[in-house]
């Protein structure tokens, strides 16, 4: 069987593939799919790479809305958006830059988009959008609560919430929220230090006079808003003594000076501070409600002896392909009865 493309006669594929330097084995997988040669011939030589429907746009191939947005600087989910609901791709793309060009304001600072928010911010951009449709909220709002409850990526690295991101730069969350409100990226907010704009509230620490309480606080690596706190429940105590409070408790847990002392923790496993018994268990794997199950049945005073007990417990699990589940674990992922004894068991020491 012949093959014709561009008005030359090839007697077989592999022929036309090494004419052009083009791997053969993905014109039999397109040519499998039902596509044309022409189409598969030039698919292989645009080198256009991902799955999916074909688009395509000033004369070149894409093979998702994504792949398009990226190279002319469009939000691919706005670009998907507007590919649903207009004909053709040409009259999605242009509603898609008409959009980009109505400006959002900020903080008294313009933005082209939404995507471009989330990217000053580190948030997510679809977040953004759902709260924008489902909230009586202005975006200010919005931003200020994604910062606070929704992972943050940052520099190449993604932090739970801005205080963590906070404690890893060393700065206070309450400094950051105000640079943010006075029309800062978080870039910024993080980097510019604290200016000294002429009101002077000076407190004196062991001889040393600090311009105001958060410069104290950030000597020392102590969150300013925990002591603040502290002083919420002892109105009758001064700042300094709250501060103090703090500092002996800070002192007596032996923390780490590379680390902002942002929270009171409540036990310490393996060198490893934790805020709460939840967070601790999320980390081995368990929730909380087990840990408290457990030592309500053997009778513990507290949660330490129940974690020793637990240690030492032969606790069976199951190999899946989850991991290692325990019975009620592998029940909660559908398994049955039958399924869960051809598991492998895994002994003590598993």
């Amino acid at each position: 069987m012949a093959y014709c493309y561009d008005g030359k006669t090839y007697e077989t594929i592999k022929e036309m593939a090494e004419e052009y330097g083009i791997d053969r084995e993905r014109i039999y997988s397109f040519r499998h799919r039902g596509w044309s040669l022409e189409e598969a011939m030039r698919m292989c030589i645009d080198d256009v790479r991902g799955r999916g429907r074909l688009f395509e746009y000033n004369g070149k191939l894409y093979r998702s809305p994504k792949a398009l947005a990226e190279e002319y600087g469009l939000p691919w989910n706005s670009l998907s958006h507007y590919m649903q609901r207009c004909k053709t791709v040409e009259e999605a793309v242009k509603s898609c830059k008409e959009a980009q060009e109505k400006k959002i304001t900020l903080w008294g600072k313009q933005y082209q988009s939404r995507y471009e928010v989330a990217e000053a911010f580190g948030i997510r951009e679809t977040s953004i959008t759902f709260r924008s449709y489902t909230r009586k909220a202005t975006l200010e709002e919005i931003v200020l609560e994604l910062l606070q409850k929704e992972p943050i990526y940052f520099e190449g690295n993604t932090y739970n919430t801005l205080t963590e991101l906070c404690a890893k730069y060393q700065v206070q969350p309450c400094n950051v929220f105000e640079c943010l409100k006075y029309g800062k990226t978080l870039e910024e907010a993080v980097y510019l230090p604290i200016r000294n704009n002429g009101k002077r509230y000076e407190v004196e620490y062991e001889g040393k006079v600090y311009q105001n309480a958060a410069f104290l606080c950030r000597e020392y690596h102590i969150s300013k808003s925990l002591v603040k706190g502290q002083q919420r429940y002892k109105p009758e105590y001064s700042f300094i003594k709250c501060f103090q409070m703090i500092k002996q408790l800070r002192d007596e847990c032996k923390w780490p000076d590379t680390e902002v002392f942002a929270f009171i923790p409540r036990l310490k496993v393996q060198g490893t501070f934790y805020k709460s018994l939840a967070d601790f268990a999320a980390v081995i794997g368990m929730t909380r409600g087990q840990i408290d199950a457990y030592k309500s049945r053997h009778h513990y005073k507290n949660m330490i002896e129940a974690l020793q007990a637990m240690q030492r417990d032969r606790i069976p699990a199951y190999k899946t392909e989850y991991g290692l589940l325990s019975y009620s674990e592998a029940r909660k992922r559908r398994y049955t009865y039958a399924q869960i004894e051809k598991l492998e068991y895994i002994p003590e020491n598993g």
